[in-house]
């Protein structure tokens, strides 16, 4: 039978094939080659190793640069503490400055407003870092807005102290009953100045609408006047105990914490009204 010579010509090429090709070949079950003729296990390692340290630079330098402009822990803790605090014993001293340039009573009502605004941003967590000149820019932008809606409050004001003076030379049961009307009405102008002083910065109706609404405030929102109060009578309890605060927080922190009660119950509202 008649052999072609393309058969003898394979059987010479296949037995003159080196045995590090045919070794080569039988491991390609467990160690496949691929075309650039790396191994599966040579190139997991490399690959590996350079994964490995690309990964660990990049999160160690993601991580240390995330953290370098932070302070954590305590440490951290307290010096939001001290920013805060800062903060408001700042306000605090440019209501007074402002309320003595407008001779109390055209500078009252403006510094309340602006001092609010400013301490409202602290209350957001967004605090000024100009608060010089935040607090002067609103305080001269809003002068005459704020002194017309505050003119009410000042015959209110003279009212409540004539009553106060005339309860000191009454004897008896009418006495008492002058005290709680006093009392009341004092509670009442509080809660109402408070919403004036936050209506003010927050919107800007006409003048009958916004006095409408902050004698109102109090009868229509019990329980933020409820606890508007609270924290009025804790301030005022705290400063007659150390009288040093009064210089320092004796406004500020008052419209703080009344200011935050009474945002609160305006957003609630306006979410409503939406």
């Amino acid at each position: 039978m008649p052999v072609d010579d393309r058969d003898a010509e394979a059987r010479r090429a296949l037995t003159a094939r080196p045995r590090g090709d045919d070794a080569r070949t039988t491991g390609t079950a467990a160690d496949p080659v691929d075309p650039a003729g790396r191994s599966a296990g040579s190139t997991d390692g490399s690959s590996g190793g350079s994964t490995e340290r690309a990964t660990d630079g990049s999160s160690h330098g993601s991580t240390s640069g995330s953290t370098d402009g932070e302070v954590g822990g305590w440490a951290g803790r307290v010096m939001g503490v001290l920013r805060v605090a800062t903060h408001v014993v700042g306000v605090n001293a440019l209501v007074l400055l402002g309320t003595l340039a407008g001779l109390v009573v055209l500078g009252l009502l403006p510094a309340l407003v602006a001092g609010g605004r400013l301490l409202a941003r602290l209350a957001d967590g967004h605090p000024s870092d100009h608060l010089w000149h935040d607090f002067w820019s609103a305080y001269r932008s809003g002068w005459r807005r704020t002194n017309l809606l505050g003119a009410p409050v000042w015959p209110v004001g003279a009212l409540l102290s004539v009553d106060a003076a005339v309860v000191r030379f009454v004897d008896g049961p009418l006495a008492a009953v002058l005290a709680a009307g006093v009392l009341a009405l004092g509670a009442w102008f509080c809660v109402a100045l408070l919403t004036l002083v936050a209506v003010a910065r927050r919107y800007d109706e006409t003048l009958p609408r916004t006095w409408r609404f902050a004698a109102l405030f109090p009868l229509l929102s019990p329980g933020t006047s409820l606890a508007v109060l609270v924290v009025v009578a804790a301030c005022t309890v705290s400063v007659l105990a150390l009288p040093v605060l009064a210089p320092l927080v004796g406004i500020a922190l008052p419209l703080l914490a009344g200011g935050w009660l009474v945002d609160r119950r305006l957003g609630a509202l306006d979410a409503r009204g939406a």
